[in-house]
């Protein structure tokens, strides 16, 4: 099952939301931890419990140098990097119809080709020592397609499925692979989120009233501590056995709702989500 797992991570995306909550999670639980940023000089306007237990490298994971950068950087410090979490991404709101396509572009950029490139800088030295875990930040809207964000859903169907071909391809190296899955989580996501339908759009209706939906159920959800505690769950259970595949994280019906919808309909899983988003095209 390859070495035991060392206690240096690297978490992307770590200076708010879920990436600042298990960045400082771990950092608690003894690990050591690195978190990136895109821009250090923003690192004042962090909480200082943050800045102090962990330790920031400067990182776009849209751009190759800057990834290579910064992974450099935090080899530098650290000597090696046992654990990989990829948790920097955004979503962006529209119709396929009518989403730009530089903005279609930009979300896959970061969501999905970001988290390859940090992967392809990092893995190596996990593979040639035979010991690492990797996880990836997924989404609920990965598994159940949520309606004007499908670009932002794509990404996430195309995260789960690296996920599960690197697992395979990295297990006979002892490298472990897990994606987390969070539902609806209490944090600033919805004002990251940009808008790409047109001021005339026949959509109109059926996206304000779906997005009324999710910036009330976001103010409802539970907190990032949430997917903290399951991402160290996971880190603790890969320190003894193989973690599973996927783990569902956030409040009751994230974590049961996806599994239920596996043995719905496709008409009847599209019906319940068209319900609850308050857009039943009536």
């Amino acid at each position: 099952m390859g070495a035991e797992l060392g206690k240096n991570v690297l978490i992307t995306g770590a200076s708010s939301g879920i990436g600042a909550a298990t960045a400082l999670l771990l950092a608690r639980e003894g690990y050591n931890v690195w978190g990136t940023t895109r821009r250090l000089d923003k690192l004042q306007a962090l909480p200082e419990e943050l800045r102090r237990r962990v330790s920031f490298v400067e990182m776009d994971v849209t751009d190759q140098d800057s990834v290579d950068r910064g992974v450099a950087e935090v080899l530098r410090q650290a000597g090696q990097i046992d654990i990989l979490i990829n948790n920097a991404g955004y979503a962006i709101y529209g119709p396929v119809e009518e989403v730009p396509m530089e903005l279609a572009r930009a979300q896959f950029e970061t969501n999905v080709f970001g988290t390859l490139r940090v992967i392809q800088a990092v893995v190596p030295a996990m593979r040639e020592r035979r010991s690492g875990l990797v996880i990836n930040m997924s989404s609920l809207a990965g598994k159940l397609v949520i309606p004007f964000q499908a670009h932002y859903s794509a990404s996430k169907h195309a995260i789960e499925a690296f996920t599960e071909g690197l697992r395979q391809e990295l297990r006979p190296f002892g490298v472990k692979v897990a994606a987390i899955e969070p539902g609806d989580i209490n944090t600033n996501f919805n004002n990251a989120t940009q808008f790409g339908q047109r001021s005339n759009s026949p959509y109109k209706r059926w996206m304000d009233a779906s997005w009324r939906t999710i910036d009330i159920n976001l103010r409802r959800a539970p907190g990032p501590e949430v997917v903290a505690r399951k991402v160290l769950s996971v880190v603790r259970r890969a320190q003894r056995a193989n973690p599973a595949t996927r783990y569902p994280a956030g409040d009751f019906i994230s974590t049961k709702f996806p599994f239920l919808a596996r043995f719905l309909p496709d008409s009847v899983r599209e019906f319940a989500i068209r319900v609850f988003y308050g857009i039943n095209f009536r």
